[in-house]
């Protein structure tokens, strides 16, 4: 749905007096009350667009002082429309007025004042408390559960998964004293596909089986309801009971508590009510976001403001969906009408004159026409080369170049997934050039890594017979914990381990070798040795590995428990690839000699160690943000702008995806392209490389789209 447009109201006087408004703020500011949509493109000045609108409804307002809640997306956000508010001399008189706040703080408020003390549950030494002991006495009930948690190699992970699972049925706007029965379930599964979000469900069908609380072939939907629905409705309550809440929680139990007054005809009245309430970034809102925000307008008898860009809703892996922004009657009750703020002020001109003709090829979307304020252009060039190898050296001496530039403060390298920053951490690191990365892109310092060379360790230690202290049965043990995404469980290791010892092998290979036989409980059914087998090609192919580079290529295809998320993000959780790959081609310098390999990778471990970790939404206070060279996703790239921006392996099958497969997966993937390009003020490379991991890649298609030209291929050196 597009909206209905109206024209600003023609008698206005606000419209006389002199502001710092285009015509298209100026519209937004003194169109009619009413439910509207503010679509606001990237440096389009929708911040100062939101305060004068406010400003303008007090002025025209003729008895009781209107009172204003905007709500924004993060905190800096927040910090920023509060500077405004108060330091120009414009909003003196309405800044009284207004409430700035996110979601999260404002539901905690809320929730606060109906708890006795609540107490948020932010660490994993708080969670592990939570699971271990606040609910021991419920998962207890639930056999499937109760297994997870009483393996002592399983249970802590399962229990940090069980606690995000919760939330994720939260964020997606299930409650869980409104399901009665699988019909309940199956409906609300049905609006989430409607809206889109069959990759995120898949997502949490995919968890529920890795943990084995879904199994065979048996309904998912009925086995849910079973082994995991019920313990979650307990253990909410259970939990809201003690006073513990997640982070989620604080718009969750603010819902509840607003739907339970609206259901006994309570309202908010007097001083408290807030007569209009504008939301920022509205297309990244997720189901328990809207459901709140609705609770919220209609506890204060208030019509909403939405304000965001639907050319920007990337945040597809939290539950955020375009479709609320794109069809608000639809999600929101009212009548809609729109305003299209049309110049953009931050980006040069050619930027905005490229990133419009490639956002034009996404079909769901609201027709913009967005021109640029900015006469200068920015440097724009595609670097073309034969492999990664090369690709990386090139673009190192480029950022090395740019770090001299006296023009150039901040550089960005910005990539589609984290895997592919991990050579140039490596790189960037051994070269001493200081660098910033958020916590969880420090891939070097993750879990997974050092479980990948914990498995690199035990293929070298293959290479040297006989070599002391060396037990080829545990060493498979450890590499069957990593085939699937859980360790295996303490009864099936236990039992393995006695057939592997009874088999007396004198090395990995051997071991392998009594693993093909193993017929004996392993991941649930073991029926004619099948999952033994599964386990040990797996590990085959780690024996086969000839070098380096083709070990991690093993590591990466062949055990799904490094497949995961690095740190506290969850962004790439429904796109996950193989996560070492671009590491397995950047290794090929090191031939077999896997010390080498081992001793480099350590020197950039120690350097990133002393990289402090980013602090949630308040990076930009800490020290090392002020660093020039940042490296990043495309997903962190939003908000943020650079002097130069690098965008590594513009290929197809990497922009786009090669996991995007649906209309709407692509059309996220393009949006995410435009996103990236966008953050550039004055330089802007595109890196092609024309064979990655031993294929020809062609380039991305965006490049084409924009109607940029190839250079000619370059010869390798």
């Amino acid at each position: 749905m597009k909206g209905k447009m109206r024209p600003s109201i023609e008698s206005s006087s606000y419209e006389s007096t002199a502001t710092p408004l285009d015509s298209s703020q100026l519209q937004f500011c003194t169109i009619n009350d009413g439910a509207i949509r503010l679509l606001a493109p990237a440096g389009s000045g929708k911040t100062l667009s939101l305060l004068y609108r406010c400003k303008a409804l007090a002025e025209r307002s003729e008895k009781v002082k209107p009172r204003f809640l905007v709500f924004t997306f993060t905190r800096a956000a927040r910090d920023e429309l509060r500077d405004r508010l108060k330091t120009n001399p414009a909003f003196k008189d309405v800044a009284p007025l207004v409430t700035i706040t996110t979601l999260n703080s404002w539901g905690f408020k809320l929730v606060k004042g109906a708890t006795s003390s609540p107490r948020l549950i932010t660490t994993n030494k708080d969670r592990y408390f939570c699971i271990q002991n606040v609910l021991q006495p419920i998962w207890q009930k639930f056999p499937p559960i109760k297994s997870l948690m009483e393996d002592s190699r399983r249970k802590n992970k399962a229990g940090q998964d069980l606690l995000s699972l919760m939330d994720f049925l939260k964020s997606m706007g299930f409650r869980h004293n409104a399901l009665s029965s699988t019909d309940d379930f199956v409906a609300h599964l049905k609006y989430l596909r409607d809206c889109g979000m069959q990759t995120q469900l898949e997502g949490f069908l995919k968890h529920l089986v890795d943990m084995e609380l879904i199994q065979g072939e048996a309904n998912p939907v009925e086995q849910m309801f079973q082994n995991f629905i019920p313990f979650w409705q307990e253990a909410c309550d259970t939990l809201y009971r003690s006073a513990l809440l997640s982070l989620e929680d604080q718009k969750y139990w603010a819902r509840i508590e607003l739907e339970g007054q609206l259901a006994a005809g309570r309202y908010t009245t007097g001083a408290a009510r807030c007569h209009h309430i504008l939301v920022d970034e509205f297309q990244d809102i997720n189901p328990l976001d809207l459901a709140l925000l609705k609770a919220i307008a209609a506890v204060n008898k208030a019509k909403l403001t939405i304000v965001g860009d639907d050319d920007q809703a990337i945040y597809e892996w939290r539950g955020a969906t375009p479709e609320f922004i794109l069809e608000p009657r639809k999600h929101l009750g009212d009548e809609y009408e729109t305003c299209i703020l049309a110049t953009n002020y931050r980006s040069p001109r050619n930027i905005v004159d490229l990133s419009q003709k490639l956002i034009v090829h996404n079909k769901r979307r609201v027709a913009k026409e967005v021109r640029a304020a900015q006469t200068y252009e920015a440097e724009i060039e595609i670097r073309r080369f034969p492999s990664i190898s090369e690709a990386i050296g090139n673009t190192v001496t480029l950022v090395r170049s740019l770090l001299d530039d006296d023009q150039c403060h901040r550089v960005a390298l910005i990539s589609r997934k984290r895997s592919q920053i991990i050579p140039y951490q490596i790189v960037l690191a051994g070269q001493n050039i200081p660098f910033y990365a958020a916590e969880d892109l420090h891939v070097l310092l993750s879990e997974a890594f050092r479980e990948m060379k914990d498995i690199l360790a035990i293929r070298g230690r293959e290479s040297v017979p006989g070599m002391f202290g060396s037990d080829s049965v545990q060493d498979v043990l450890r590499l069957c914990d990593k085939v699937k995404r859980y360790p295996l469980a303490k009864k099936d290791r236990d039992a393995l381990s006695r057939h592997l010892y009874q088999a007396h092998p004198t090395n990995l290979r051997e071991a392998t070798l009594a693993l093909f036989k193993y017929h004996g409980p392993l991941k649930g059914s073991n029926e004619g040795g099948r999952m033994s087998v599964s386990f040990a090609e797996a590990i085959s192919y780690i024996i086969a590995a000839k070098s380096v580079s083709e070990s991690i290529h093993a590591i990466s295809g062949h055990f799904d428990g490094l497949q995961k998320d690095y740190g506290k993000s969850l962004e790439d959780i429904f796109y996950t690839d193989p996560p070492f790959l671009y590491l397995a081609e950047f290794s090929e310098r090191y031939g077999a000699d896997y010390a080498a390999f081992y001793q480099d990778i350590e020197k950039a471990v120690a350097t990133l160690a002393r990289v402090p970790p980013e602090a949630e939404e308040d990076e930009a206070t800490e020290p090392q943000w002020k660093l020039p060279l940042h490296l990043m996703t495309a997903l962190r790239a939003k908000g943020k702008e650079f002097d130069a921006v690098i965008i590594l392996d513009a290929n197809d099958e990497i922009w786009p995806s090669k996991l995007a497969k649906t209309k709407n997966q692509l059309e996220q993937e393009r949006r995410l392209f435009y996103v990236a390009m966008t953050r550039a003020r004055r330089y802007l490379y595109f890196i092609v490389n024309d064979n990655i991991l031993g294929e020809i890649r062609n380039p991305s298609p965006y490049l084409a789209e924009m109607g940029l030209s190839m250079p000619e291929a370059p010869r390798a050196t």
